[in-house]
């Protein structure tokens, strides 16, 4: 190891005394039994975890699983290294050199050679808690993958009242609102749509005057985009839509662009038409992304 101008920064240090921690049985029965206790505690750790048993086994088995570790190692070095005393010599103008050209550099000192069957169940127990620390990984599930930017809706699914009924354009009155699911999706929140009958008119842009039904008729996600609250309140006389829970506020007439509160994404608008039958239907999935922001 050297410094930034290349010199070893322990070619100067000299060992002037040496503590050679004597052998003990004591100390290796120690690390050897902190060792096979973390051992077990790392299988009672995994095994629990993946069982789904009690919080407080697996728990309780990872904290003293730990605990023994860090006894093991901390037991083992401090019987495997010397307490080391060491000078670095100064020269002194007209004085006699204090170096001994024979001193030990402290770069050279070895550790203290032990029983090798107490190091090999340090590595032992070290290694089995490390792969049972990847056991939460395997409990985490399959990635998600895009499931979580995709919702129930699909092209010709109908829209269906909370209590499975298909709605028809009429049956929202002018100026109201009706709360309405996937067909065969009810109460999956993620997928949850207000309709709103304006009474002021035609919507305008940035409304997709595409998916509007009679000229009046929208949908928006009822999932606000701000912290995923419900958006159930609908101010008529000036089409406003309200999430109560910070009082974000949003245009159902300007494509539910926020006008107040803390959002800063208006909801998406819902792809809607109608059936052969007359039924409301969607057209396809949202375009954009349902409830707050994230990845």
């Amino acid at each position: 190891m050297t410094d930034e101008q290349g010199k070893d920064p322990h070619k100067g240090l000299d060992v002037i005394g040496t503590h050679v921690p004597p052998p003990s049985e004591v100390n290796d029965t120690i690390v050897m039994g902190a060792s096979i206790l973390a051992g077990i505690c790392a299988i009672v750790f995994a095994v629990g975890l993946t069982l789904g048993g009690p919080m407080i086994v697996y728990g309780s088995a990872l904290a003293v699983g730990l605990l023994a570790l860090a006894v093991a190692v901390r037991r083992y070095f401090a019987a495997a290294y010397p307490d080391i005393e060491g000078v670095e010599p100064r020269e002194i103008p007209d004085a006699e050199p204090t170096r001994q050209e024979d001193a030990e550099p402290v770069a050279e000192v070895e550790p203290v050679h032990r029983r090798t069957v107490v190091q090999r169940m340090l590595i032992g127990a070290a290694a089995l808690f490390g792969l049972s620390l990847a056991t939460p990984v395997a409990s985490l599930g399959p990635a998600p993958g895009d499931t979580l930017r995709r919702t129930e809706w699909e092209e010709g699914r109908r829209l269906v009242t909370p209590d499975g009924e298909p709605l028809r354009p009429d049956d929202v009155a002018v100026g109201g609102i009706s709360t309405v699911w996937p067909e065969d999706a009810v109460e999956v929140e993620s997928s949850a749509v207000i309709l709103v009958r304006l009474s002021t008119g035609a919507p305008r842009p940035p409304t997709n005057l595409d998916w509007v039904v009679d000229d009046d008729l929208v949908a928006y996600s009822k999932v606000c985009t701000h912290a995923g609250c419900p958006v159930g309140l609908f101010r008529e006389r000036d089409d406003a839509l309200f999430c109560p829970c910070h009082q974000s506020t949003f245009d159902a007439a300007r494509g539910a662009v926020p006008t107040f509160g803390p959002t800063a994404r208006a909801l998406p608008q819902l792809p809607m038409g109608v059936d052969d039958d007359g039924f409301l239907v969607a057209l396809g999935d949202f375009t954009e992304q349902v409830g707050p922001t994230f990845g």
